[in-house]
């Protein structure tokens, strides 16, 4: 059997994403998310997939990476269909990756994989080795919610001095980029919650098919402690079900403090994904 592999760049054309997506669903794990399927379609996406068909036009795997933050630092993963899994097809599809690496000049790569048998073995093969897990969370919308007198969550409306500085005491200077692009990107919204007219806390919210997305999530150290971000967690569960969105989801480092706080607002486990760091692409 004959297989042949193609790089293409976002966006994929109506056909392979369809295709895609059918491929996905033959899996009972939830593999959207590594694979970055909200970005499949978009023009402003910096990524590209890798895809293996046979001769008879049947997808038996692909990859996908992501410039996220617009820093050419990309994420990638890949998914072979498991009656093809001994045949290096992933091998194959993380050589193309490579590739599409080196055509765009990337800086940096993680790759994204939910923590499953034979994962970590594939890309201590191919020379990576375990940076850091993040577990992804999730909670149903919510349908009332009233906030505690004196606060209030808006649109970002321009206060970019004061957003920078929140955003830099709660992580450090390396978050600004970050918060630069979901401020320019289609698609990502930020809020910002005030008390007294003071802001506190802010979030990046990304709506999804049946969910809602949020990060770069902060809550001023200076304020923490005082339940402003159990409020702007609920308060994200009941903008999904304002946007008709079955549920919120987020991502978390597994020894991150805010953990915690996740939990306490009702989020609970949906996933784990470990992501794995090659220390050079140019190579």
């Amino acid at each position: 059997m004959n297989i042949s592999l193609s790089i293409e760049s976002f966006p994929l054309n109506t056909e392979t994403i369809k295709d895609m997506k059918g491929f996905l669903s033959l899996f009972q794990e939830d593999y959207s998310m590594v694979m970055q399927e909200p970005a499949w379609g978009r023009a402003d996406a910096r990524g590209f997939a890798v895809v293996a068909y046979t001769d008879e036009g049947k997808l038996i795997g692909f990859a996908t990476s992501v410039d996220i933050v617009g820093l050419h630092h990309y994420e990638w993963s890949a998914i072979v269909h498991p009656d093809y899994r001994r045949q290096t097809i992933g091998s194959a599809l993380a050589e193309g990756i490579h590739h599409g690496h080196m055509q765009r000049e990337a800086e940096e790569e993680l790759a994204a994989f939910i923590e499953e048998p034979g994962a970590a073995e594939f890309l201590k093969n191919l020379g990576y080795e375990a940076d850091f897990k993040e577990i992804q969370l999730g909670v149903t919308a919510l349908e009332k919610l009233d906030l505690p007198d004196g606060l209030t969550v808006a649109p970002f409306n321009g206060e970019r001095e004061e957003l920078e500085s929140l955003l830099r005491a709660a992580f450090d200077e390396e978050v600004i980029p970050v918060i630069a692009q979901n401020l320019e990107q289609a698609g990502r919204d930020v809020w910002v919650m005030k008390k007294d007219g003071r802001l506190v806390a802010t979030a990046t919210m990304i709506a999804e098919e049946d969910a809602l997305w949020v990060t770069a999530f902060a809550v001023h150290p200076e304020q923490q402690g005082k339940g402003y971000g159990q409020a702007f967690l609920s308060w994200s569960r009941n903008l999904a079900f304002i946007k008709g969105k079955q549920q919120v989801l987020l991502d978390v480092e597994t020894d991150n403090h805010a953990l915690r706080v996740y939990e306490k607002a009702g989020f609970m486990p949906v996933s784990t994904v470990a992501y794995w760091k090659k220390t050079s692409v140019s190579e």
